[in-house]
């Protein structure tokens, strides 16, 4: 009787383990005219549909390092809303992440760089509503918190041209208030209006109602001289696009028609005056999608987390990072130590349901179920097994400096072994290319790699180097 008790509880203490809660089955499980399918949960193999009919919003988070499928997802996302509710895309894009793919797959790709984009288009809005968005975007790209009387004089030179000239730019307010002596509120905008830097200060050449209905379009930012003009022309983009979908109509059953994707932007994600949060918050009525994604989790604000109706929480590894989101979301500690040992394309989920449900909102997804398969490295040895979407890994080596020649190298040791590679033999690969060790150091941390797992690579290098009568190594901080 006692041995029949001790397994009955053993065996439920381990069953809570096995199969933590997951959502019930018909809030997962749609139509495929009526969702975006996405995989299955883990312990129940119940298909995961994305039907933004039975969330709070349409918004979605999307945070993971570099390599763990944050793009692979947002792109099977988007390719399978297009199916399903024939949803226009519009990516902005910071880094160029995405300009291959999207010509690929037969969309149009925009470098801003070569096109221009009026701050003071008015975009279907009255004169004051877009002197206060453009005084809101100024106030976080320069601080003008630092510089009351300028803001005041900025915000008094935007209605005076306004009023003055039919389709102002940045050029006649420099002017109004160079001419009315306010040459320090003037000298704020030197660094817009300059040649090279004038994208916002001559007549748009930029038509975003085209672009809205457009089908897949990659806004090319990171092609612009800074973070603050990247941030200033997504904040930009954004304000008119939901001045323009807050104006129509969308029955239900159309399904979203826009999905905007913001991949890491963290100027504007953390910020707590961006209109991203202002969008998320405010919810179903702008009748489009944010999908903001980073590899940096803090760099999204919390009220951006907490309000999205979906988080997908990829591959973590610094303790700061899944501590934010575990505050954010308030899942188990179970759920958080699965987050650090995943694979690239296993991600955990919080969605917040229209109707309230009693089960636990963040569950496992075993694996993206993506249009295409797939394709991951393996880095394995010295104490450590990290997995990298084969496309994203290719990008980071090129980022890091290497020729399409030995690009091509590395992954040809990959594919000699099926994919997987020795962590001492890719790191002495990375020291014949000529890298010092500091910068080797430096790619395997934003790869996931964990310090110990770093310094062990290194001492198998050093025990292997001695043994052919080297020099001994040293290895960096």
């Amino acid at each position: 009787m006692y041995l029949k008790k001790y397994l009955t509880s053993d065996i439920a203490r381990r069953f809570f383990l096995v199969h933590p809660p997951e959502p019930r089955k018909d809030l997962l499980i749609s139509g495929v005219t009526e969702g975006v399918y996405l995989g299955k949960t883990r312990w129940l193999n119940v298909p995961v549909f994305w039907n933004y009919n039975k969330l709070i919003n349409p918004h979605m988070a999307i945070v993971g390092i570099t390599g763990s499928g944050k793009s692979y997802l947002v792109k099977t996302f988007i390719t399978r809303a297009a199916l399903v509710w024939n949803t226009n895309a519009l990516i902005l894009d910071w880094v160029g992440e995405y300009n291959e793919w999207v010509r690929q797959a037969g969309g149009m790709v925009i470098h801003l760089g070569k096109e221009h984009l009026n701050l003071l288009d008015l975009g279907g809005m009255s004169k004051g509503e877009r002197i206060k968005q453009i005084m809101s975007s100024l106030d976080m790209m320069l601080e003008l918190k630092d510089f009351p009387e300028e803001k005041y004089d900025l915000e008094g030179a935007l209605e005076k041209v306004y009023k003055k000239y039919k389709n102002p730019t940045l050029v006649e307010v420099e002017k109004s208030l160079e001419k009315d002596g306010k040459k320090r509120a003037a000298r704020l905008l030197k660094g817009y209006i300059g040649e090279g830097n004038d994208f916002f200060a001559k007549h748009s050449t930029l038509k975003l109602d085209k672009l809205i209905d457009s089908g897949l379009v990659c806004i090319d930012l990171h092609s612009l001289p800074s973070e603050e003009m990247r941030s200033l022309a997504g904040l930009t983009i954004l304000q008119f696009i939901k001045e323009k979908m807050r104006k129509e109509e969308l029955g239900k059953e159309k399904g979203i028609k826009l999905f905007v994707v913001v991949d890491e932007a963290w100027k504007i994600a953390r910020d707590d005056r961006s209109d991203v949060i202002t969008i998320v918050r405010e919810g179903r009525k702008y009748n489009f999608g944010i999908i903001v994604a980073s590899q940096n989790p803090t760099d999204i604000n919390k009220a951006i987390i907490s309000n999205v109706g979906t988080t997908f929480v990829l591959r973590l590894i610094l303790r700061e990072y899944k501590d934010y989101m575990k505050d954010s979301l308030n899942y188990s500690g179970y759920i958080d130590e699965e987050i650090s040992r995943f694979g690239v394309g296993d991600a955990a989920i919080n969605m917040i349901f229209a109707e309230r449900a009693t089960e636990s909102l963040t569950f496992l997804l075993d694996k993206i179920d993506g249009e295409e398969p797939l394709f991951v490295y393996k880095i394995r040895g010295g104490g450590m097994d990290v997995e990298v979407e084969r496309e994203q890994f290719s990008r980071m080596l090129f980022e890091l400096g290497l020729s399409d020649e030995q690009i091509n190298m590395v992954k040809l040791e990959f594919e000699k072994n099926d994919g997987v590679i020795k962590a001492t033999t890719f790191v002495s690969m990375l020291e014949r290319f000529g890298y010092a060790r500091s910068s080797i150091i430096t790619f395997l941390r934003q790869m996931g790699v964990e310090e110990r797992n770093i310094v062990e690579i290194f001492s198998l290098i050093r025990k292997r180097k001695a043994s052919k009568g080297l020099v001994d190594l040293v290895l960096e901080e």
